[in-house]
């Protein structure tokens, strides 16, 4: 694939008087611009570069969803560091559908103009960068460069402090998009030799705060309320303790609850919530500096990884 950087070395160019070009730039003269444009037009590649109707490199970014304050954060992340380089950025919803994903991708990368896409979440291992770079959050499929949070190591920092405090009955709560996370759960309470009660599980219909109400609701009903309650996310554990509060249970007194993502309204609650902080704005700023390499043709590590931290506030003070 021709990159900007492999056309200012055929046209013996610096990579930014190349870029310059591209964008009219005053500080290149005429002579050298037509001639970078002519290698650009021998080798196909004159319409990925020019870009002289709006000078500045635009992104797309293709998200599950805006719903949830994570994607929103995340996605304002992205911008927020897009923005201080000099980059604009498109943004389109798949309502967390795969066919919607493959449809988008295919869009932005054969008929659009994009300079780049970020893909917020991969779904489908087979898929590889093309014509347009490509960053993806998540797991790395080896064809793309992904940017993820060590999701599997902030619910460890979670469990291990229920067990420090020596709690066992752990329970979980979280819905349909959240299996990956309760699968995680499981396998680190097996690996530490505590029994899974399943009764302690609760996976809602409903999401957000209204699927915690739901979950944690269920879990009275059934009289399985267990000492400790980690949460598939923040909206989530604000439901959890809103209902757990309304049935006359004291938290964390009755039950200590953490939650994951570190919402920004988590410490202002009542209790404060303690939560993994999976450190969205990093892997925003992360993600923005690895697109905007591919595209200059600088290059980027394969993966990176963001290590999670866990917030403890009032909501789990034991």
């Amino acid at each position: 694939m021709m990159t900007l950087s492999k056309l200012a070395k055929l046209a013996h160019v610096s990579l930014s008087t190349a870029s310059k070009a591209f964008s009219m730039s005053s500080e290149v003269n005429e002579d050298t611009r037509e001639m970078i444009f002519d290698i650009a037009r021998e080798n196909g590649c004159f319409k990925k570069f020019y870009n002289a109707k709006y000078p500045k490199l635009v992104v797309a970014v293709i998200c599950p969803e805006f719903k949830s304050r994570y994607y929103s954060s995340l996605v304002s992340g992205i911008q927020q560091s897009l923005s201080q380089m000099g980059c604009e950025i498109c943004v389109a919803s798949t309502d967390f559908s795969p066919k919607k994903h493959e449809e988008l991708y295919d869009y932005y990368n054969n008929y659009s103009n994009v300079d780049g896409i970020i893909l917020v979440d991969c779904v489908n291992d087979d898929m590889a960068e093309n014509n347009v770079p490509v960053v993806t959050k998540g797991k790395s499929n080896g064809k793309m460069v992904s940017v993820s949070s060590n999701t599997s190591a902030g619910i460890k920092l979670a469990l291990d402090y229920f067990l420090s405090k020596n709690i066992k009955d752990i329970g979980f709560v979280g819905e349909s998009h959240t299996q990956p996370r309760l699968q995680i759960f499981r396998e680190y309470l097996i690996e530490n030799h505590i029994k899974v009660n399943e009764d302690y599980i609760a996976v809602s219909n409903g999401r957000m705060e209204v699927g915690g109400y739901e979950a944690a609701e269920s879990m009275i009903k059934r009289n399985a309320v267990p000492r400790a309650i980690l949460c598939a996310y923040d909206c989530m554990a604000i439901g959890v303790i809103r209902c757990l509060l309304d049935r006359g249970l004291r938290v964390p007194e009755d039950v200590a609850v953490i939650g994951i993502n570190n919402n920004r309204e988590s410490e202002f609650l009542n209790p404060s919530l303690s939560s993994v902080d999976l450190c969205s704005e990093k892997i925003g700023e992360e993600m923005s500096k690895a697109i905007l390499n591919k595209i200059m043709g600088v290059e980027t590590p394969s993966e990176i990884i963001i290590e999670p931290r866990l917030i403890l506030r009032k909501s789990s003070e034991i």
